[in-house]
């Protein structure tokens, strides 16, 4: 109970500047951006996307080699298991444990390793769209921007949606090496 109404005292204390300054003089101009959207559909994003892509491809590479080994040397315990002696059967079962958990464990590296790439190109995404949004908004003067899922939308007009605009921006900016500038 007490968090919904914290709750409820912060969107009135947000609304209600808005609904002043409307009522003021100033229209209320709001829209939202898909960010997800941005990340798939933008130049940055889909070079993103191909190299984490291609980084995947490779690092599964590697991975099916050694999978192809554990499986080489499983396969050569269970075949020729009853005609080893006992002692030479359990370093082969101790070798082949021992790749397991290097397996295993390269296997986990890889997947941090990618999961760290993908979260660096994304910074350096929404780094570079937080300017553009910026400069959208102020340039079409725009109250409010909201992202789509993390401002919990589940309904608006496709006409206030700007993703489209902000992929073009987006696009344009990376085309030119210098920062997103203010229209006069």
């Amino acid at each position: 109970m007490t968090k919904w109404l914290v709750t409820v005292v912060i969107i009135i204390a947000l609304v209600a500047p808005l609904s002043v300054k409307a009522q003021s003089s100033a229209v209320v101009k709001i829209a939202y951006v898909d960010l997800q959207k941005v990340m798939m559909e933008s130049d940055r994003g889909k070079e993103a996307k191909k190299s984490l892509t291609e980084e995947a491809d490779k690092l599964k590479k590697t991975l099916t080699q050694k999978q192809d080994e554990l499986q080489k040397l499983k396969d050569s315990i269970e075949r020729q298991g009853a005609t080893m002696a006992p002692e030479a059967r359990a370093e082969k079962e101790k070798q082949y444990q021992t790749k397991l958990k290097d397996y295993q464990r390269i296997a986990s590296d890889y997947q941090t390793e990618l999961q760290q790439k993908d979260m660096e190109f994304t910074s350096k995404i929404l780094k570079d769209l937080e300017d553009i949004i910026r400069v959208v908004g102020d340039n079409d003067k725009y109250t409010v921007i909201f992202e789509k899922s993390q401002a919990g939308i589940l309904f608006a007009t496709p006409s206030i949606d700007i993703t489209d605009k902000v992929i073009a921006r987006y696009n344009d900016f990376l085309k030119k090496p210098t920062a997103p500038a203010k229209k006069k």
